[in-house]
């Protein structure tokens, strides 16, 4: 749990009671100051619920792309193998040319797409 959360909680809790304080006192100052402070308190809440929701989000995230990496692993047995010599290949040529591989990575990319996508 974030910990803006708690302290969220705990400063709404205290402009509540501030808020209660004025209105048995009558005065609408700390009335006005308790019921900012409770705004600030659910509203700092709302952000540590927001933080875990997209920590638990990331969490999950990272669940399917390690579940989605082994199933491929078990689907395509050899695919670790081709990619390391695929690598070893390129890499003295990237290495050499950087500019000229950077090139080339952009016209094949560019083929590809009209290819796939073709003249509209």
């Amino acid at each position: 749990m974030d910990e803006k959360r708690v302290t969220g909680e705990s400063n709404k809790v205290a402009g509540q009671v501030q808020g209660a304080v004025g209105d048995l006192t009558g005065d609408t100052k700390t009335q006005a100051e308790g019921a900012l402070r409770e705004a600030r308190g659910t509203a700092e809440n709302l952000v540590g619920q927001a933080k875990d929701a997209a920590s638990r989000l990331a969490d999950q995230t990272a669940d399917l792309a390690q579940d989605a990496l082994r199933r491929g692993r078990q689907g395509l047995p050899g695919a670790d193998e081709v990619y390391r010599r695929g690598n070893e290949a390129v890499r003295p040529y990237t290495q050499d040319a950087p500019l000229g591989a950077l090139l080339g990575a952009v016209a094949v990319g560019y083929l590809l797409g009209y290819l796939i996508h073709g003249r509209r």
